[in-house]
């Protein structure tokens, strides 16, 4: 049996999106607690699902970023939550992230993938610290973006990395 290409096309993206939600919750224990409601009630077997905001069709629709700033502990990662404003009126959405300054050790994961009629859902983006050898707490600022939306939909966030080298001490002045 042959597939339409366009059918092939959204199952491998659905996979990916899956594959790269479960990777993500794998690596960071407890992420489920540190999403928003919505993701929370979504994962969760036991609990009804949020209802879903009655969508509304806008060829312009924005990135959400929560939380706005998070910190991440060097050698370790962090997750934020990213959604869509409003139902695009046209089918995938993509979204990258890139930093637009800051600490070079900070880094994100992949891009997201929004199919139209998903827009509301949260989906996890991966923020990591590289090792370094500075005692200094890092900072970043990044860029979300909707990348067929150039200049249009996009969130600014902040990361702060959490520095686990110390301080090397200054040696006392001996007696003389």
């Amino acid at each position: 049996m042959r597939l339409a290409r366009s059918r092939l096309r959204r199952s491998v993206a659905l996979a990916a999106v899956a594959a790269t939600a479960s990777a993500v919750t794998a690596l960071v224990p407890g992420t489920a607690d540190a999403a928003p409601r919505e993701v929370r009630a979504a994962t969760s077997e036991t609990s009804a699902p949020t209802p879903a905001p009655s969508p509304s069709v806008s060829a312009t629709p924005s990135v959400i970023v929560s939380p706005s700033e998070i910190v991440v502990p060097e050698g370790g990662s962090s997750v934020i939550f990213v959604r869509l404003s409003q139902r695009p009126s046209y089918g995938w959405v993509t979204v990258d992230s890139e930093r637009l300054f800051g600490d070079s050790d900070l880094l994100i994961g992949p891009r997201l993938l929004f199919p139209a009629d998903q827009w509301h859902v949260w989906q996890p983006l991966t923020v990591f610290a590289y090792e370094d050898d500075d005692t200094i707490d890092g900072t970043g600022t990044f860029l979300s973006k909707i990348s067929q939306l150039p200049g249009s939909g996009t969130a600014v966030w902040t990361v702060k990395e959490l520095d686990n080298d110390l301080a090397t001490p200054t040696p006392a002045p001996s007696p003389s």
